[in-house]
Order: C-alpha cells, then structure tokens, then sequence
C-alpha cells in the first residue's frame, strides 16, 4: 500500500494531506454564528487532553522506560522516543503515566490518536490552529499550496516545555505526508529541541522510525512486578506467591494481567482467588481471554488485529507463518539460523521480518555466543492455538522446521551444544500436542527428531537433562507402540544416559530390549541391530561383568567386519571398547597393544585428529597409566587432553576422566598439593555434570581423602 494512502473513518480511501485539506476547507469559514477560536492552553481541549482517568493506582515494573521518558521530556534532546512491542504489553498506560507526570511538573501534553490517519491529521492541525497558525496557513492548506506537517511544525517548534503523545501509530504509514515518512523526520514526527514527540506503537523495526528516533521495545512484565500488578487489583485474591504463580502462568502480559485482576476483585465472578483464576484457565481459557470492550483491549482479539493488518499490506500468509510459530513452546528462544524458510513459506524472510517488527516475534541475544534468537510470548502460542483453523497443517509444519533445524547441527560438535539444548523446550512440546492428536506422521517424525536431539544432549555432557527427555518423550511416543523404530531409537538412548549417568544396571535392560526386537525385525547382524549389542557390551562392561563384555563384543566386532568391513567406523569403535577390557583383566600389554593397533588403524583411516581416533589415543595414555609408566602416561594424555576439549568441550565425559587420570598421576608422584588442586577443580565439575552419586564422583572424593 501507498505510505500516503490511509483509510478514513467512514470507510474512504484517502491521504493524509487529502485529509489535511479537507479538515482546512471545514476550518475555513466558521459556522453560522461562530467565529474561529483563538489560541488558547490547549491542555482544555477535550480531544487533545491525554485520557489520564484510564491509569491504574500504579504501574509496575516499568520504572526505568518512565525515568527515560520523563528525563527527555524535561530535556528534549532532539529524539523522538517509540513505546514499541506486541499488543497487550502496556504501551499506552506507560505514555500515560509520562503524560500525567509531565502534566504535574507543569509541561503542556497533548494526545493524539495514532489510530485512524484522517483523524490524527485533522487532530494535529487542529493543534496547528489553536497554537497560531494564521488564516492563510490554512487557506494554503486547503488549496494544497503547503504541506499540512509543516504548517505544525512552524508554530510547535515556537512553543517551549511540551509533550505531543501520538498513540497506537501501529501503521507507521499513517505519519507519512506528501511522501515523507516517519523514518525521514520532516512528516508529522519530527525530532525536537523545544518538546518531545512520544509515540506508541506494535512497529518496533528502528529503520522504519529512522536515525531520530529511539525505541524503547516494551515487553512483558517480571514475575514479581506482574504479581504485584495482579495484588493491586485483587489485593485479597491471594498470598503473593499465588499471584506470582498467576502472573508466570499469564506470561506477565500486562492485559492479560489487568482483566485477570479486573476478574477476581468483582463480586459477581466464580473466582475469586490467584489459584481459582489459573484452574479455570485450563477450562475455559477462551472465554477468559475474550474479556474487554473492543479489540484492543481483548487478550483474543489484539493480536489479531496485528496479522489482519499485515495481511490488508500484502502478506496474506503471514498469519500461517504465525500460526506455525505458535506450535513452537512459547517463551523459549528459537535460533534463527536454524529456520528452513523452505518449510515456513515461500516469503519467509519478508514475513518473519514483519512479525518481528510488530512485536508479534521477540529478537534477542541467545546463549553465551550471543546467537539471535525469537521468542513467542507464551499466552500468544496458547491464543493462537486456541483460534487455530488448520492445527493438523500447522503442527505438521513445525515438525519439519524442528527436524530441519535438527538436521544442520552435528551432534558431536561442542560448538553445537547451546543450539541443540535449546531445540528441547520445543520438540517436548510438539512431541506432547501430537501425541494429543491422531496424527501418526507428525509424531514419528517428532520422536525421530527427539532420538537425534538426545544423541546430541548426550555427546555434550548434558546427562541429565538428557534423561528427562528422552523420558518424556517416550511417554509421548507410547502411540507408536514398543516396537517401532523411533521408539526403539530413544530407548537406546535412554540405555545410553543411564549408562553414562553411572547407572550401567539400570541401562542393560534396555539395551538388551532393542537389540532383541531389532534382531527380530531385521536379523542380528543388521547395523542398527549390532548398535544395540554394541551398547550391551557396554553396559555389562560398566558393571564390571568384564568376561561377559568381551565375548559379547567379540561377536559384535565379528559381525561388523562381515558386515560392514574390517576398517569401517563402527568396526573400529567397537575394537577400541574391546581392546580396553584386557586392563580390567590384568593383561595390561594386550591391552596397549591392541589399542595401538586400532589407533594406527583410525589414524590412517579417519585421520589423527578425528574423534574417535583421539579417543582411542586416550586410552592408549589411560594404559600407560595402568602399567605405572607415569611419564609416558602424562605425556600422552597432556598432549591428548586439549584434542579432547577442542572436540568435545570441557565437561565431557573422556575430559573428566582425563584429568582424573593426570590428577592421580600427580598424587603417586607425591605433588599432593598439586594433586589436591587438580582433583577439588574435577570433583566441582563431576558433582554437577555426572551428579553427586556417579561412580566417578565418588572415586574424586575418596582420592582427595586419601591426599
């Protein structure tokens, strides 16, 4: 759409100097009987008078964007100041309380509506006039010989110690006049030396506002500033720590907060406490969200009003490119390197764009990389979801943007870990939404995304937070039923973090499961079937059961070379756990034989530096060890130890259990006080990677009570 073309209030397509001049043409010449008003205060012009009665006793948790405002009110800087954000968080009740503030301190404040152009454009004329403007201003006006933004301008720039509050300019279009837009500082904003230009808006984009103008992006409340929002209104609905539970469950969304409050302090309603209110949003959320006078002040409503006006501006699909977002977990931060604009629509950019610049999207920082990241608020997703036409389309969508994701990141890579951990919050939440719903594909495709996100939680030491996944999501996947092989996945994974969570007993069960029901399905020697077998030896191993380890990986090294071949990966991998076990057997030199033997293998096959050859190296030091030649051993494993971090990062399991090793070296040395150190720094890290009851937790703790 034109930046000049507005809708009018009665329906009628026009610009906003067509609505200057036909505001100019009325002034003109007076009604019968009534002259042209003078000048005068315009704080008792009804229209321009900011609507203060509106404000609540106190706004909370606002206080830092309010010392701003009043800061740049007092001392006018040239900047325009933009309340920006999604609707709902409190934009206008912000300008409003500035207003009041300004008002007290004797500033001259006057409010215009944003809303409809035709109406802000004869609003700020109308200022124009009541400030000075001449008669032949307007006559030039009228007659299109001047820009009606200038004639403002000319008379407020005169003026000292006032606010001009332009509200709800949600089409930053709207401000534009005879081509010149917001961005450009000469339409009807403009920056100031003498007064202040505050505008709200759900525009948060700074290209669209320009170099004069600062944005203040206004989001949703803290817990505490929510719960005592929620006190203020319902001071007897509950103890505070119920209304910070409302208030969490509410997301801290200022509307939602204010009709919550508003809901429990009247007499008439079936709730009446914090506690009540949240019960009866699980029963009857859309009801309780359709609370207000109009669509701006209905949770339900005020952000459809946001995607119908993005569509009416040529992006008919940004509403499904919404709708699929929403099926992600509200609150919890997606990569944006990690979207398939492929999956989100043919005009992906341009519609994540829009969405973002509106507030209907939140952009920030992610992680300790400092990655960008959006975030949808979470009583949006649950809105969305509730009006949703096509939830099976949807859902469907979301499932392959979270596989997409799943599939550009490594598992083994470090570097990875922030990214992988934060796809969790939202394959658990697709994972329960489609195990609520017949629909097959959408979880087989989740629980395989699950499978792969577990492999990744687990190669960067997050064990437990691995555990619980893929707990949860196995009871999401009981629909597939036990033997299908996305679940059959998961519970070797499932194996897998018990093991390495020092519970190898607890693990074994599993393993032998699915090696079983896939030896069934596709024969023992299948590749997937010689995994799980693979993960047995490592179990039994675990458990000190060595001689039923070896013969059990004996088989399965067998098997891969007939299968896969003698220098495959896999084949190598599972030489490497067996060639450990002649230690736990007192054959020590067996053991490093076959260690270098496999590492030369792995060297001249997948190269040095590769994982698993550097693991295999390790091992090699951990042998030295055993045989007590200390020098070798520390060489070894010193020279090993950064290869490690590089390819794991610093808390991985063969880290940790490196540096226990270079510790104990240190003790037999006799360097206790050294040993003392290194052990104390391990033991930090092992009680919260591996827990405080991990075989390998325990081991530190004894070797530095023995010092």
């Amino acid at each position: 759409m034109d930046p000049e073309v507005v809708i009018g209030a009665a329906g009628f397509v026009v610009t906003a100097t067509a609505a200057a001049i036909a505001w100019a043409q009325l002034r003109r010449t007076p009604a019968p009987g009534r002259a042209l008003p003078a000048p005068e205060n315009v704080r008792s012009r009804a229209v321009l008078r900011p609507p203060t009665g509106r404000l609540p006793g106190h706004v909370r948790g606002r206080a830092d964007v309010l010392r701003t405002v009043d800061d740049a009110a007092r001392r006018p800087d040239g900047t325009v100041h933009v309340l920006g954000g999604l609707g709902g968080t409190g934009k206008t009740t912000i300008a409003l309380r500035a207003a009041e503030a300004c008002l007290d301190a004797g500033l001259r404040v006057w409010w215009v509506s944003g809303a409809d152009p035709g109406a802000l454009a004869a609003d700020l004329l109308e200022l124009a006039r009541v400030l000075g403007a001449s008669a032949q201003d307007v006559e030039d006006v009228s007659r299109g010989r001047r820009n009606p933004a200038d004639v403002l301008w000319e008379v407020l720039d005169a003026q000292r110690d006032w606010v001009l509050v332009i509200d709800n300019a949600d089409d930053p279009g709207a401000l534009a006049v005879d081509g010149r837009t917001a961005a450009d500082g000469s339409g009807w904003i403009r920056p100031a030396a003498s007064g202040l230009v505050l505008v709200t808006s759900r525009t948060v984009d700074p290209l669209v506002w320009g170099r004069h103008a600062v944005v203040h992006d206004i989001g949703w409340l803290p817990a505490e500033a929510g719960a005592r929002m929620l006190l203020d209104l319902a001071p007897g609905a509950g103890t505070a720590a119920e209304a910070r539970a409302l208030a969490e469950r509410l997301g801290g969304l200022p509307l939602a907060l204010r009709h919550a409050g508003l809901h429990l302090a009247s007499p008439f309603n079936r709730e009446r406490s914090f506690t009540a209110y949240a019960m009866a949003l699980r029963d009857r959320f859309p009801e309780l969200m359709r609370a207000g006078t109009d669509d701006r002040s209905v949770v339900a409503s005020t952000w459809r009003l946001t995607l119908d006006a993005l569509a009416d501006g040529g992006r008919p699909d940004v509403a499904g490119t919404m709708h699929v977002l929403a099926r992600l977990a509200g609150g919890a931060p997606f990569p944006c390197d990690l979207l398939d604009h492929a999956t989100i629509g043919a005009r992906a950019a341009e519609n994540l764009r829009a969405l973002a610049n509106t507030g209907m999207i939140t952009l920030a920082l992610y992680g300790e990389g400092g990655v960008e990241a959006l975030t949808v608020h979470p009583l949006v997703v649950e809105v969305l979801r509730h009006e949703d036409d096509e939830p099976g389309d949807h859902m469907a969508s979301a499932a392959r943007l979270l596989a997409a994701a799943a599939g550009r990141l490594d598992p083994r890579d470090p570097e990875h870990g922030a990214a992988w951990a934060s796809l969790v919050p939202h394959a658990s939440e697709l994972l329960e939404a489609a195990a609520s719903r017949p629909d097959e594909p959408v979880l087989e495709r989740m629980t395989g995304t699950a499978a792969r996100v577990a492999l990744a939680l687990l190669w960067t030491s997050r064990y437990f937070t691995a555990r619980a996944f893929i707990e949860e999501s196995l009871s999401a996947a009981v629909p597939l039923g036990p033997g299908h092989p996305a679940v059959l996945t998961l519970r070797l994974r499932l194996s897998m973090a018990l093991r390495l969570l020092g519970s190898p007993a607890d693990a074994e069960p599993h393993a032998r499961e699915v090696a079983e029901a896939r030896g069934r399905s596709s024969g023992p020697t299948d590749p997937s079937a010689l995994d799980a077998r693979h993960e047995v030896g490592l179990c039994l191993s675990g458990q000190g059961r060595h001689a039923e380890a070896q013969e059990v990986l004996r088989a399965v090294v067998a098997d891969r070379r007939d299968v896969l071949g003698e220098e495959h990966q896999d084949t190598l991998v599972s030489l490497t756990v067996l060639a450990r076990l002649p230690v736990r057997l007192g054959r020590l030199d067996e053991s490093e034989e076959m260690l270098r033997d496999v590492y030369a293998t792995q060297s001249r096959v997948l190269g040095a530096r590769h994982p698993d050859t550097v693991i295999t190296r390790k091992y090699i030091g951990q042998a030295l060890a055993e045989k007590q030649l200390l020098d070798d051993a520390e060489a070894e494993l010193t020279e090993v130890l950064p290869e490690l971090r590089r390819l794991f990062g610093a808390e991985h399991g063969d880290v940790l259990s490196t540096q226990s090793v270079l510790a104990g070296i240190l003790a037999a040395r006799g360097k206790k006080r050294a040993a003392r150190r290194a052990f104390e720094e391990l033991l930090s890290v092992q009680r919260r990677v591996l827990g405080a009851e991990h075989p390998g937790t325990r081991k530190t703790e004894r070797a530095i009570a023995e010092l």
